[in-house]
């Protein structure tokens, strides 16, 4: 039976009865979003370091400079890592290096740290704890909470850790390269896995740093097109090096950003779901490296792969360890990132079959948080960074 033409008219008008959700439902996660980016920006700034917090870890530098000097009287105490690089929250730890340009051979840093580690025992109000035989050896430094420094101040001195002072240079340089996009992000992340409590070595799982190199990774490899440019790939040939490692990367912002522009318009919001999401369900834990500098790798290609057997074969021939204990504790290439500079060092060797199962666990529970979008945003970043009981 034909339908009379006002009848077609009111068939024909207006999208169909099922397209109606779905358009409903986009402008609903545009609003979410809009708000998320805004709140995001926001949460972010009140973790930023006050100018007195600042002040204070300056004058805490200068005093332990002028102090080692009189061991090494050429020596220069450098602050690196998030207290240089860009990436520091309010009441973070602070590290330092100290570099010996005397012209002769400095100390070793073992005999360094025990040394210096007497003298501020002596003439400073530190708890002093000296690390001498660390893979990198370092004086650990503690104040208690005071009327003056109400969160109280720790850091660690290293010795001629030139490596970590181009890090924390490259580092800075990406921060500064779209620093809404890139601190806004690395800094609520690193806020994020401190309460989901997925950031200690010490357990089997992620570095803060591990987490910013993650980050990166994603914004330079993984998203198309991308949100940074790879600073180590437009080298055009050069080196500088510092023993076995080439540390150049390219460090002139103004430069590059006249030769190389991101057409990536995605807010911080719209990232952070992406990069959850990634990480969530995307990237090959089981086959990949993840590597700023070369872009994605294979485990095989470096031989950081997870090797049961030999922990069975020690098992047998031992009989002093159990193959569980030796494949989650011992086995340090469960994820895999590659250090910018120290390319045979995996940043992720300390995480343990049961601190990934929680790391992935924690992506896929932000995933799915941000998906379902809860019923505005400020209760999604609530719900992200709530603490995660043990």
């Amino acid at each position: 039976m034909s339908s009379s033409p006002a009848e077609s008219s009111h068939l024909s008008a207006g999208p169909s009865s099922s397209s109606r959700p779905t358009t409903s439902n986009n402008k609903q996660k545009k609003q979410f979003l809009a708000e998320l980016n805004g709140h995001l920006y926001e949460f972010v700034v009140r973790l930023l370091p006050t100018q007195d917090e600042l002040a204070i870890k300056e004058d805490v530098r200068k005093l332990l400079e002028k102090l080692i000097r009189t061991i090494e009287p050429d020596s220069t105490l450098f602050a690196f890592g998030s207290t240089a690089n860009g990436f520091s929250l309010r009441n973070s730890d602070m590290d330092l290096c100290c570099l010996i340009d005397s012209g002769k051979p400095p100390l070793h840093a073992t005999d360094l740290v025990t040394m210096v580690g007497d003298l501020l025992e002596r003439e400073t109000k530190f708890v002093v704890k000296t690390l001498p035989h660390a893979r990198i050896p370092i004086i650990k430094l503690s104040l208690s909470p005071s009327p003056g420094l109400p969160f109280g101040i720790a850091c660690d001195i290293g010795f001629e850790n030139r490596l970590a002072l181009e890090n924390t240079r490259m580092l800075h340089t990406y921060a500064s390269f779209d620093p809404a996009r890139v601190r806004t992000m690395v800094l609520f992340l690193k806020v994020w896995c401190k309460r989901r409590k997925i950031n200690s070595p010490y357990e089997g799982t992620l570095s803060s740093y591990g987490y910013v190199l993650i980050v990166i990774y994603f914004l330079v490899h993984v998203k198309s097109p991308p949100v940074l440019p790879n600073l180590q790939q437009a080298t055009n040939g050069e080196e500088r090096r510092f023993g076995e490692h080439n540390v150049w990367f390219c460090d002139d912002i103004e430069s590059l950003r006249h030769r190389w522009q991101s057409s990536n318009t995605q807010t911080v919001a719209e990232l952070l779901v992406d990069l959850f999401k990634y990480y969530a369900r995307d990237f090959p834990y089981n086959t990949g490296i993840a590597s700023i500098r070369a872009g994605p790798l294979k485990k095989s290609d470096k031989g950081w792969t997870t090797d049961v057997s030999r922990a069975s074969y020690i098992l047998r021939t031992t009989a002093l360890i159990n193959v569980r204990q030796y494949s989650s504790r011992r086995d340090g290439n469960r994820l895999c990132i590659e250090d910018p500079f120290e390319t045979d060092f995996n940043v992720g060797r300390c995480v343990t079959k049961e601190g990934l199962y929680l790391i992935r666990g924690e992506f896929m529970r932000a995933a799915r948080i941000l998906t379902v979008r809860p019923e505005n945003a400020l209760v999604a970043i609530a719900q992200l960074c709530a603490e995660r009981d043990d």
